[in-house]
């Protein structure tokens, strides 16, 4: 009898570790695909080119000190000098034809392609950016494609918004789910913690087993959940170059941090739902405890 009731607990407790580790899966999928979102996010942005067109007559030593200028400013990712004779090679390219067939001197501009932080794509922060670079006597113009980039900027704030509200559902979902199942683990026992609030036992000393408990429950099915989620990695490790533009499976950071979402938020639910689920039995009558 007394190995049926252990077995009991411990099918219980097993199918509890289970179960929350399923929906923190779920939940760490959810939060892939935000960070995912994000670097495709940023990966767009920076590859936003801005042409800086220079002043005619610039030598070396001017277009060195131009470099050297715009690679302190703290909003510039990457640099690149695009002389005239290189400007028409790339315009020849592109077209199929030489120009310079039909001209006598080539009326292209020394430029300076430049790209920008990700966090500084936004319509405020470039009229800051444009005014700032114009200040320099050598830089003629700050061309970029206006009407992209601020569509971009307003497209990216929608989908976030959209995202954050669908990760917020997930997030209350997920507590739904492993509240309920903390709650059918402690139902068993709401006899013995009536008994043992009935004989004088302090509130703190009937729940401090179950937190513990729950915190347990909380740590291996997280580290459950994580060791699914990396298998899943690993699985995907083929595909890397397909999925190179859209995921970095070899951002450790992006594993770190999914990781470590999976990790307190496992522990912080479970612990939660423990505590909510004692006091209710805590507070419940007598006469209510054999109520399905």
């Amino acid at each position: 009898m007394a190995q049926s009731v252990k077995y009991k607990l411990f099918n219980s407790k097993l199918t509890a570790v289970v179960s929350v580790s399923l929906v923190l899966v779920l939940l760490g999928i959810t939060t892939m695909f935000l960070l995912t979102s994000k670097n495709l996010s940023d990966h767009v942005r920076e590859n936003f080119i801005f042409k800086l067109t220079l002043k005619d007559g610039m030598d070396e030593k001017a277009v060195g000190e131009m470099d050297a200028f715009l690679y302190q400013k703290t909003y510039i990712k990457d640099v690149k000098y695009v002389s005239k004779e290189q400007a028409v090679k790339d315009l020849t390219e592109m077209l199929g034809d030489d120009p310079m067939e039909f001209l006598d001197e080539n009326p292209l501009p020394n430029s300076f392609e430049v790209s920008l932080r990700a966090p500084q794509i936004t319509s405020d922060s470039l009229k800051i950016i444009e005014n700032d670079l114009m200040r320099n006597k050598m830089i003629v113009d700050v061309d970029y494609p206006h009407d992209i980039v601020d569509s971009f900027a307003r497209n990216v704030r929608n989908v976030s918004m959209a995202f954050l509200i669908v990760a917020g559902v997930l997030l209350f979902i997920s507590f739904a789910l492993i509240n309920n199942t903390i709650r059918l683990l402690i139902y068993s026992d709401r006899l013995l913690i009536h008994t043992m609030k009935q004989v004088g036992a302090t509130r703190s000393f009937i729940r401090r087993p179950y937190m513990k408990q729950g915190l347990v429950i909380g740590v291996l099915s997280s580290l459950l959940a994580i060791t699914v989620l990396a298998l899943i990695f690993f699985c995907m490790g083929d595909l890397s170059e397909d999925l190179e533009l859209y995921l970095d499976l070899h951002n450790t950071r992006l594993y770190l941090t999914t990781y470590a979402v999976i990790l307190v938020a496992g522990i912080l639910i479970t612990e939660l739902s423990t505590y909510l689920a004692v006091n209710k039995y805590l507070r419940q009558k007598v006469s209510t405890l054999y109520l399905i």
